[in-house]
């Protein structure tokens, strides 16, 4: 767990930004000459202005002439540091869900921001700010912190930031930049990039070796991972995932002499990892998972440790600790080959495109002909004995599914190392509070920071003297537990950590002997998204203009993620969760997070039949809900929940009566049968002309089959992962096209 920490400060949530940029300017407060000499008139002009072109934000509300802004005590929303009469750093971090109205200008603002001459921290978080980012941002010739995440800027990053020598944080995580990154090289004092969650790509970026920090996930980088990474000594922190990186894997990257977190997940990488790989001593967090790898893995990551968390599921590996892989032929065709290749008359992709994929398979058939006729002879018979292991594009036929099955037992579906996904990037380790720090942050749980009362018991806003804000649940047990029975119970629930749940962060367990109004509770704080839930976002027609179709496809998949991991990290799997657009929270990045899902169980014996109970009243407070019968039956139900969703973010209208469901589900079956164009008549407005119809049919087909009356045609949660990628596939080569 201890390696987790040295990562809190990289978060791309954004309580870490704030309490990362409030610790920032503290320290550059603390660390300046003291602030005798008042704020020059000119310069106290400049804040004020920048006030109303930021249209007035709630942090700076208090704002005027008399304002003595360099003896304003810092926060994490609003902090200015001052010397010698001159502004030195300015952080101001919002909570912007919109973008700034059409008035707002991104060259008046940073025009007005030259005025601060003397700037070495610049930190507007979170604030509505778009359009492109001036490339006059080089006048700050003293600038070593830059962080403009969580806003809307767009366009490409200007090369004139090559020029800002100073710079030692480039924070831009959260935009919609695009394009190449400009050359960084000549920054050699640079410790830290971020710009995850952009459109940035697809060439890899040069920059400079003097980094700790380099943070790329969520673009489009399309590369090798370059050679000259090799010479980074003092990287830390690689996180490359989610991008559309090839090729092989470099050895060089878990040795590097400094690294602690590697994560490389969801890419095109392919080939064996090399046997003889090392790994670095410091080296805590290796994720490789979703790529192509095949073979077995070198000994410094074949398996977790209490000093090593490694990630591995979704690629092809020998390995028996291996969580869900893919089957070998998935694999041995390359990035470019799906394992099921599209039929003609349901892809409308290039001849050419298709010829080519035609080519490549039939090269690798013709160089392996021994193989490739004993993998023939196997598949024929896996299919005849497994009828429903068929094309992902089938016709939609009563009582069949529509969604490619991967030929695996139901154990191994729910079979994934304990701690998978544990300290995921941006949160923050597990932690044991205790009860004045709990009274402390919600102010004596004062019925204004009261979020919910129900059965499940109440839910309180809290803020923690780190800056960031948490959810306190008040939770009752049911059952008389030894105190080193439920702690042991709260260690495995305070692991629920992945970047599409609401994640828990820690724990209080107050016994009556120790709390005079409290008997037998368990307070459970998670982090606090603010940014609304899904509902919302399609419901208000200002943000489902955000939300669209690449946006929704990707909220899917990471419900789905969230949904993959609740069901194996433990066993059995939670399962049977409260799935509704209600309980996905959307934040600044429109990352979807799982609020309101069960909690791990515990062994049941009853009646002689073997069940587990949450010991904590939840949700789903029923009896046996660990029983072999009710996990598949609740994974099953968590499947159909999800169709719903996906079915919801298609059309985006709520789902009405069962009747109205009934209705909607034949014409969608009978567009995708007679035409599948047709399903442009039946999408949400909001959507049209950023879908490909192939990529939207596939999503109506994986709706369809998640919610088969018939269980056993529903398909798994990984078969539905596979196919929602292949569907964000086909839309970025048709976007491709378009461009």
């Amino acid at each position: 767990m201890g390696f987790l920490t040295r990562f809190e400060l990289n978060s791309l949530c954004r309580r870490s930004v704030i309490a990362i940029t409030f610790l920032l300017v503290v320290s550059s407060f603390l660390s300046l000459p003291s602030a005798a000499q008042p704020l020059s008139p000119s310069q106290t002009k400049t804040l004020l202005r920048l006030q109303r072109l930021l249209e007035y934000p709630p942090p700076l509300a208090g704002w005027s002439n008399a304002t003595a802004f360099c003896y304003l005590p810092p926060s994490p929303s609003v902090s200015v540091s001052c010397s010698g009469g001159r502004v030195t750093a300015l952080s101001i971090v919002g909570d912007a869900t919109l973008p700034l109205s059409p008035k707002f200008s991104s060259d008046s603002l940073f025009t007005t921001l030259t005025r601060l001459p003397y700037l070495a921290n610049l930190s507007l978080v979170s604030l509505g700010l778009w359009g492109p980012l001036p490339g006059k941002v080089d006048r700050f010739a003293s600038l070593q912190v830059l962080n403009l995440s969580s806003n809307y800027f767009s366009g490409v990053i200007p090369p004139e930031l090559s020029k800002m020598l100073s710079l030692q944080y480039i924070v831009l995580s959260g935009n919609s930049f695009n394009g190449s990154i400009p050359d960084l090289r000549p920054l050699t004092s640079l410790l830290e990039l971020d710009v995850s969650v952009n459109r940035l790509g697809p060439e890899f970026p040069s920059i400079s070796s003097s980094l700790a920090t380099l943070l790329l996930k969520n673009n489009t980088f399309a590369d090798k991972i370059p050679t000259s990474l090799s010479s980074f000594d003092h990287l830390q922190k690689l996180d490359l995932s989610s991008n559309q990186l090839n090729g092989w894997i470099p050895a060089f990257l878990f040795s590097l002499p400094s690294v602690q977190y590697l994560d490389i997940s969801d890419n095109k990488l392919t080939g064996e990892v090399p046997a003889n790989l090392s790994c670095s001593s410091g080296l805590g967090y290796v994720d490789i998972s979703n790529n192509r790898f095949v073979g077995g893995l070198p000994s410094c990551i074949q398996s977790n440790s209490s000093n090593r968390v490694v990630a591995i599921a979704g690629n092809c590996l020998n390995t028996l600790d291996s969580g869900f892989q893919h089957p070998s032929s998935y694999c041995n065709q390359g990035a470019i080959a799906a394992s099921v290749l599209p039929s003609a008359n349901r892809i409308s992709g290039s001849k050419s495109k298709l010829g080519l994929i035609l080519g490549i398979v039939g090269g690798i058939i013709a160089g392996l002909v021994l193989v490739g006729l004993l993998g023939l002879l196997i598949f024929k018979k896996t299919r005849a004995e497994n009828p429903e292991v068929s094309s992902i594009f089938q016709t939609p036929s009563a009582g069949k599914s529509l969604v490619q099955h991967s030929p695996r037992s139901p154990a191994a579906a729910r079979y994934m190392s304990h701690p998978m996904r544990i300290g995921t990037l941006g949160l923050t380790p597990n932690r044991v509070f205790d009860m004045e720090e709990l009274e402390e942050a919600t102010n004596n749980f004062d019925p204004s920071n009261l979020l919910e009362d129900g059965p499940q018991g109440q839910s309180y806003k809290g803020w923690l003297g780190d800056g960031s804000w948490v959810i306190v649940r008040c939770l009752k047990l049911k059952q008389k537990l030894s105190r080193l029975s439920l702690l042991q119970y709260m260690e495995i629930v305070s692991k629920l950590h992945h970047r599409h749940l609401v994640s828990i962060v820690g724990y209080c367990i107050v016994d009556g002997q120790d709390h005079f109004d409290t008997t037998d509770t368990v307070f459970l704080v998670s982090e606090y998204i603010a940014n609304g839930n899904l509902k919302a976002h399609l419901g208000d027609w200002r943000k489902r203009e955000m939300m669209k179709w690449p946006q929704r496809v990707s909220t899917v998949i990471g419900i789905a993620r969230g949904i993959q991991f609740l069901h194996t990290i433990v066993v059995p799997g939670i399962v049977g969760n409260d799935l509704k657009l209600e309980n996905i929270l959307l934040d600044q990045t429109l990352t979807a997070k799982i609020i309101n899902y069960n909690l791990p169980t515990l062994p049941n014996f009853r009646n002689n039949k073997v069940g587990s109970q949450s010991p904590l009243t939840t949700a789903a407070d029923k009896e046996d809900v660990g029983s072999i019968d009710s996990v598949e039956h609740g994974e099953k139900e968590d499947i159909y929940q999800l169709g719903l969703i996906l079915l919801e973010i298609i059309t985006g209208k709520p789902i009405g009566n069962k009747s109205d469901l009934d209705s909607l589900r034949a014409k969608l079956e009978n567009s995708l049968v007679d035409n599948p164009a047709n399903l442009k008549g039946l999408a949400d407005p909001a959507i049209y002309g950023s879908f490909a119809i192939d990529s939207l049919s596939k999503a109506v087909e994986i709706s369809l089959s998640c919610m088969s009356k018939d269980l056993k045609q529903r398909p798994s949660i990984d078969d539905v992962l596979w196919n929602l990628q292949y569907s964000v596939q086909v839309q970025d080569d048709w976007a491709s096209s378009e461009n």
